[in-house]
């Protein structure tokens, strides 16, 4: 694969990951007339590297209020300045603003693609099973009706697999193929908050939530296990239930490796 032009020569290429509170952000990439998390971002690395422009190369969008613990960017560096790694991670978490972090930066191929390399990801939702709190509730979503969290399991456990997911896409017109592949749905209980991870190879916009909003139906016993096989098996979104909010919603880890892929596992709620 070709790299992306540049104003300037490609010397290296650089690997971030990046943590956001998605709260009061339009999503990861830049919208016109809103704010968005690559914006603050590449405009701290433009100006470390003299005004020479820094465009960063995201491995997936996130909808406006989605958050994310390492979610992963590249972008290329001049020749000039050449900054070490360190210095990197620490100048540019000075200048952000405190919903935004860098986790980590790391030197990879200039061939490397943050998009076309990934081999998975990992998404957690979070759901408040307990009382609301002025301090989780911007992070979890928290159902009118009781959840039966075996019945989430159950119901999970039928949309894991290689298949069409156009149930569960919005916009779905807009995309020439819906089949993916999930390749399991864990569901952990951490005190009151229930956590459903997806790993997969990949995710259409909006369908981790519409997967959630059916899934939250099936914890409020009105979907049995072969109810959610017949939505899924409509290819229809018509049929399934509403998209969950964003609030509760965390992209985790993106995979590059099949051994980073199989070794995941949630150890706690994302937000602690």
């Amino acid at each position: 694969m070709s790299i992306e032009e540049t104003p300037y020569e490609p010397y290296k290429r650089y690997l971030l990951e990046i943590a956001y509170d998605g709260t009061n952000y339009s999503g990861w990439q830049i919208q016109p007339h809103r704010v968005a998390v690559q914006q603050r971002v590449q405009e701290i690395l433009t100006k470390m590297y003299n005004g020479q422009p820094i465009h960063l190369i995201g491995s997936s969008r996130t909808d406006a209020g989605v958050h994310a613990q390492r979610f992963a960017a590249s972008y290329l560096t001049p020749v000039r300045p050449d900054i070490p790694t360190d210095k990197i991670l620490r100048a540019v978490n000075r200048q952000l603003p405190g919903d935004i972090k860098l986790r980590t930066v790391r030197e990879v191929p200039l061939e490397f693609h943050a998009r076309y390399d990934a081999l998975g990801k990992a998404y957690t939702y979070v759901l408040n099973l307990g009382d609301p709190s002025p301090f989780t509730d911007r992070y979890t979503w928290r159902p009118i009706h009781r959840m039966d969290v075996e019945k989430i399991r159950a119901a999970s456990q039928v949309l894991t697999g290689t298949h069409d997911y156009s149930s569960f896409v919005v916009e779905r017109s807009l995309i020439d193929e819906a089949v993916r592949t999930i390749y399991r749905i864990d569901v952990q209980e951490f005190g009151q908050f229930c956590c459903v991870t997806f790993v997969g190879n990949g995710f259409l916009y909006k369908m981790i939530r519409c997967l959630m909003g059916t899934l939250e139906a099936a914890g409020a016993g009105k979907l049995s296990p072969e109810a959610v096989r017949r939505i899924l098996e409509a290819c229809d979104r018509t049929v399934a239930p509403e998209t969950a909010p964003p609030n509760g919603l965390f992209l985790m880890k993106v995979f590059y490796t099949p051994e980073e892929r199989a070794g995941f596992k949630l150890e706690n709620v994302p937000f602690y």
